[in-house]
């Protein structure tokens, strides 16, 4: 699993700012992995869900709110390498880590962006 972070950090963190946390576990057949995250208002988030399976397919991601309604299922999803988040208030989230098929090694690495630095990227562009 540790090998698996800086080639996820380094494909797809880009801009994002990164405290060099991340969750790992290895999952087998049907195992989740779950996460508590607060996520703060005025910042933009990058999820990176990143592993390797038994089958070949990426780790997926679901976001439950803090009364557990889920909110996305990447599994549903096209198949991103990563979520851009970005909240109108502070909130809880429990983020889900799974394996649609097979067992594997998955990670999770969460950066960000203060809003400020996404509007002026945005006004230079």
């Amino acid at each position: 699993c540790r090998e698996l972070v800086p080639v996820c950090r380094d494909a797809h963190m880009e801009d994002f700012s990164w405290d060099g946390r991340y969750w790992r576990a290895e999952l087998y057949k049907g195992e989740t992995s779950q996460v508590y995250y607060t996520f703060f208002r005025g910042l933009r988030y990058r999820l990176i869900p990143c592993g390797s399976s038994s089958t070949g397919v990426r780790p997926r991601l679901r976001i439950y709110n803090a009364n557990r309604t889920l909110l996305l299922d990447t599994g549903l999803q096209d198949d991103r390498p990563y979520w851009d988040l970005e909240l109108s208030s502070t909130q809880l989230f429990i983020l889900e880590l799974y394996y649609p098929s097979g067992t594997g090694c998955v990670a999770l690495l969460i950066g960000h962006k203060s809003s400020e630095e996404v509007a002026r990227r945005f006004s230079t562009e």
